[in-house]
């Protein structure tokens, strides 16, 4: 596997990773209006250069901050690794162009990103009531922060 960025050809393959694992999805569309912004950032990992990616994290850096949009790992490839290592190679990216503090928010109960960002050293800094839509249920997200 090898972490490249993101190009327009993923943005497919990346539909369909959040149409599976996310309640509320960024269609095509929407993922082509994020890379179109002057500053977007985005990360995938691949099993090689030509392949679809695996998964993948999605950022809108500038001045100094940038803000975590998503991040998502293909079903049938949860807890393998490749969101640690497709984060970690965001941060040092990121670090390299001068980000020195980056921000995200999660669901209060998805217990397993918010353990996989805490070993990321992201620490808690907030919460938005009702910030995520699931069906007829609002849930909190915690919005986490980490220094670079």
């Amino acid at each position: 596997m090898i972490t490249v960025p993101l190009e327009s050809r993923h943005l497919s393959a990346i539909a369909a990773i959040e149409a599976a694992q996310l309640p509320n999805p960024l269609n095509l569309r929407n993922l082509q209006e994020l890379a179109s912004r002057p500053a977007f950032r985005g990360f995938v990992a691949v099993p090689d250069s030509s392949a679809d990616p695996m998964g993948y994290v999605i950022v809108l850096a500038g001045g100094g901050s940038a803000d975590i949009v998503s991040v998502a790992v293909a079903p049938e490839l949860l807890r393998r690794g490749v969101a640690t290592r497709l984060l970690l190679f965001a941060l040092a990216e990121l670090a390299g162009e001068g980000v020195e503090e980056i921000s995200l928010e999660v669901a209060v109960d998805n217990a397993p990103a918010r353990a996989l960002y805490e070993r990321l050293d992201f620490r808690e800094v907030g919460r938005r009531p009702g910030y995520y839509r699931r069906d007829r249920e609002l849930v909190d997200a915690l919005v986490m922060r980490r220094t670079l």
